[in-house]
């Protein structure tokens, strides 16, 4: 089980660090028909993604199983919010501040909303906004959006969008510059 992989550029040691959710079987359950660990959230790093190191846990709850982590830079160096899904909570997702760093403290700022059956979290700061973000939750039909302009508060609000594209699912969003939005404008006519 190598689920929704995730990475993030660190700077500091000019690697990306590779984030996946996993689950262990004993070694003798070479079918997987017995029962499995608790998932749990592992790491590798890697400069080309070609090579990795060996894996390694980074988030493992003793009573809870989690997967789907996404990490979102908050805009100054070592500041990050960290979404998963708790699966032992009616699979809500879960958001946690660190201030030091992803390997650094973690505070927990509960769920991003009261309704349950979310996950594959897809987190990103407003262009234009300082200080608003977004995050994407996968409903098992589709994404539906929420945003925040307090990212140490919960729960985020629904926007008042008129119209959100239906059917979307896991993915990611990814900050365009203007010479490569205007690329793709004229490629694809946007």
């Amino acid at each position: 089980m190598v689920w929704a992989p995730s990475a993030v550029w660190d700077n500091d040691t000019s690697q990306y660090y590779v984030f996946w959710s996993s689950m262990f079987y004993d070694a003798s359950d070479t079918s997987h028909r017995g029962s499995g660990s608790l998932k749990r959230i592992r790491y590798a790093t890697t400069k080309d993604f070609k090579s990795f190191s060996s894996p390694r846990d980074y988030l493992v709850f003793p009573k809870n199983s989690i997967i789907d982590q996404e990490f979102l830079f908050l805009g100054q160096k070592d500041h990050y919010a960290r979404f998963y899904k708790d699966e032992s909570s009616g699979s809500h997702v879960a958001i946690d501040i660190s201030s030091t760093g992803i390997f650094g403290n973690w505070s927990r700022v509960g769920y991003v909303r009261p309704e349950g059956q979310r996950e594959g979290a897809a987190a990103f700061a407003d262009n234009s906004i300082p200080g608003k973000y977004y995050v994407f939750l996968d409903n098992y039909t589709e994404y539906l959006p929420f945003t925040t302009s307090n990212i140490s508060t919960t729960p985020w609000d629904v926007p008042k969008w008129s119209s959100f594209p239906s059917g979307l699912k896991h993915g990611s969003v990814t900050q365009l510059t203007q010479s490569e939005y205007d690329r793709i404008s004229q490629r694809y006519h946007v």
